[in-house]
């Protein structure tokens, strides 16, 4: 068996492009309103905290993303860079320090036996 495996690593800049893409394309998942800082508040299971300021508004409401919606978000915004993605690939995203790596790892067999 051969694993491809790539880290696809996105610094904080990246992360809030990536979240702009986001509320663009699915704005009822998000609050609308002036992005305000993005923090990571947890890293396992990852957990945004992205804050936004509504409009007329002078203080930021602070919105928490959970890992599912995170990787989802991370996968789009992969599509509109045009970032190859194999559909059956396994998908996991971790932390590591500011930055979120999203993880795609695929398996596949050689040969005419697998289990040689």
């Amino acid at each position: 068996m051969i694993v491809d495996s790539r880290h696809i690593m996105f610094s904080p800049e990246a992360i809030r492009e990536a979240l702009k893409t986001y509320r663009e394309l699915f704005p009822a998942k998000q609050p609308p309103g002036l992005l305000g800082p993005i923090i990571i508040r947890s890293a396992d299971p990852l957990v945004l905290g992205v804050k936004v300021q509504a409009m007329g508004s002078s203080v930021y409401r602070e919105v928490e993303m959970e890992e599912n919606e995170v990787a989802a978000m991370l996968i789009v915004f992969c599509r509109k860079l045009k970032i190859p993605l194999p559909r059956t690939a396994n998908k996991s995203i971790e932390v590591e320090g500011d930055n979120i790596a999203l993880i795609v790892s695929k398996a596949m067999m050689i040969g005419n036996n697998p289990g040689a």
